[in-house]
């Protein structure tokens, strides 16, 4: 299909026009190498991708109206988040015809869709949980802080203002522990932490769309809609793909049953937040590429918001819990994991430091990652072990920068990516 016969793209949108240069080459060559797969993206996929940079969650939006404009509620002296809370934890059953929008997401979000295997759910939080920290590493250092070479994607957070203070510290400890929450066994049962995350994130997210929307300096025209479906769906992959993606970088090999399993997990917790799942994949070829188009499509075009976005990241641990050593040991391990991640040309780009040396440690870390990952698979007795040591890393990872505190990510308030 020729360039002209496509659909007019947005300008964020650059898919076609990056297809013909040797980048493009590059990067099918190295998910080939890493995933086994090389990316091979239907038309028709990639056009419904470019639509859905000016496509929202209709029910969302329809919620976040009804809740946070509706003056019938406050002159009954009904506090919204108070009342969101609650129905969320108790279920659509306490509400009435005051908020028919809610409660309609509700029963869709406690309605399990058709298609949901829940040993499916179980299995990808074993893989999740037998890769321990370095699932962590590999979102935080690399699908979080690569992505804001896309300035786009980070638009909501400049214009929200969460680029200032303490802030990148609070929405890396809340994405970290929404996370933490999701991944956990039973995790997205109705009523447990995960799911109660999802659905408050899906209304926040619609909250911060209606209030960005209404700013005079917001241009759909060039950025889309706010936390519009492609971002959502481009950050949904980035927690299972990206993840998959730069644990292969460390020595992690996953079968077709492993991703499937992981892809599978995020397709649930899309379909709690409001995502068009259809586009989503649910298979390697498709994970793949949607990763292709993620890194084609999305402009490297870094402002001096995402700059500051990518320093803030760094910078936020140094403010761990722990003596100052320690803070200084994290902030370079950290340091070190996005050099050996993200490619020269975007850690220029976001003018990250650079850390030549350092950055090639987690490589030397390949053997023995290669190695237990081998073992557990031959046995399974150290395959269970290996996935209670690593929930336990994780959870001390959540806890640390959480401060000790058993803090649910359904009770933040903050927006976070």
């Amino acid at each position: 299909m020729s360039e002209q016969s496509h659909p007019q793209h947005p300008p964020r949108f650059v898919y076609l026009a990056e297809q013909a240069r040797g980048r493009s080459k590059k990067i099918a060559w190295g998910l080939r190498f890493l995933l086994g797969v090389k990316p091979n993206p239907p038309a028709a996929l990639t056009d419904a991708v470019a639509n859905s940079y000016h496509r929202s969650d209709e029910l969302g939006d329809a919620v976040a109206a009804e809740l946070f404009a509706n003056p019938g509620l406050r002159s009954a002296g009904i506090n919204p988040q108070q009342l969101l809370k609650q129905a969320i934890h108790e279920g659509s059953a306490v509400l009435d015809e005051r908020t028919p929008s809610l409660k309609a997401l509700l029963q869709e979000a406690e309605t399990p869709p058709v298609w949901l295997d829940n040993d499916k759910l179980l299995h990808a939080c074993q893989v999740i949980h037998r890769c321990g920290r370095f699932a962590m590493y590999a979102l935080g250092d690399f699908a979080l802080l690569g992505g804001y070479a896309n300035s786009d994607i980070s638009k909501p957070l400049a214009f929200t203002g969460a680029l200032s203070g303490n802030s990148s510290f609070d929405r890396v400890s809340e994405t970290t522990s929404f996370w933490f929450d999701v991944t956990t066994p039973g995790g997205l049962e109705r009523g447990a932490a995960g799911y109660s995350a999802a659905v408050h994130v899906r209304v926040m997210h619609a909250l911060v769309r209606r209030r960005l929307l209404q700013h005079p300096d917001w241009n759909s025209a060039e950025w889309g809609l706010p936390i519009n479906q492609g971002d959502a769906l481009a950050t949904n992959v980035a927690f299972s793909m990206m993840m998959i993606t730069g644990l292969s970088m460390l020595g992690w090999r996953f079968s077709n049953r492993d991703v499937e399993a992981v892809l599978h997990l995020w397709r649930y917790v899309a379909y709690l937040m409001g995502d068009d799942i259809e586009l989503l994949p649910q298979n390697r070829q498709q994970g793949i590429d949607w990763l292709y188009i993620i890194a084609i499509g999305s402009r490297v075009n870094p402002d001096a918001d995402s700059r500051q976005l990518a320093a803030a990241y760094l910078e936020s641990f140094r403010q761990v819990p722990g003596s100052r050593f320690h803070q200084q040991f994290v902030y370079w391990f950290h340091r070190s994991y996005a050099t050996f991640f993200i490619p020269a040309d975007i850690r220029r780009a976001l003018n990250l430091p650079r850390t030549p040396v350092l950055g090639w440690l987690p490589a030397l870390q390949f053997p023995l990652l290669r190695l237990a990952d081998i073992t557990a698979r031959l046995s399974p007795r150290f395959d269970r072990w290996l996935q209670q040591r690593g929930r336990k890393a994780q959870a001390y990872i959540v806890n640390s920068r959480l401060q000790g505190r058993q803090v649910s990510f359904a009770d933040k308030k903050t927006l976070t990516r």
